[in-house]
């Protein structure tokens, strides 16, 4: 891993357990080993940083989540559950006593509304994953409307958003599991 890659890399976990506002420089650089110098030589400010950061996180559960699952040749229902499983794995195979709830949607509400530069590049991502939804949905249904389609595609993605951060407020993953359980009966 090249230092720059470790910078991401450690400034992604700060943000996913701290938020990209309480983050300091002096944690990333303490984190990922480097110096003042080394950090300002791949990174112009925290804000370059931390979009960079965010790029490679939504680059990486796009090529995961939406490439590698939602689009795939797979019969339908197999794609829709493995989409449910892949979100509870996330969330199971942390290696903290902690759940943080989802990193996507962390950065959603606390960055969305100050900041137009984090807010394109998350809603752009949260677009392609209810795009990808959508397409599972139109193979599924194929009585509904393109209208109901979205709308649907759109309440699966707030009921899963929604269970993570009712995960982060119980502590307890039982919230995501009856969860992802009642989307799979309400659309398998």
């Amino acid at each position: 891993m090249s230092t720059k890659e470790r910078i991401i890399e450690k400034t992604l976990e700060l943000m996913y357990q701290q938020g990209y506002l309480p983050t300091s420089l002096g944690q990333i650089m303490e984190a990922s080993g480097v110096g003042k110098g080394q950090l300002y030589y791949y990174f112009k400010s925290k804000k370059d940083l931390g979009l960079q950061a965010t790029e490679t996180l939504l680059a990486r559960w796009d090529q995961e989540l939406i490439e590698e699952i939602l689009r795939t040749t797979k019969p339908v229902q197999e794609r829709f559950a493995e989409m449910l499983e892949w979100v509870y794995n996330f969330q199971d195979q942390q290696d903290s006593a902690t759940f943080y709830g989802c990193p996507v949607g962390n950065l959603i509400v606390e960055l969305a509304a100050q900041d137009g530069d984090f807010r394109r590049l998350l809603a752009d991502f949260m677009n392609r994953w209810t795009a990808a939804i959508a397409e599972l949905l139109e193979l599924l249904h194929e009585d509904w409307d393109q209208e109901k389609i979205h709308r649907q595609a759109q309440q699966i993605l707030a009921r899963i958003q929604g269970s993570l951060v009712l995960l982060k407020l119980n502590q307890d993953l039982q919230v995501l599991q009856e969860a992802i359980e009642d989307l799979k009966q309400n659309y398998l």
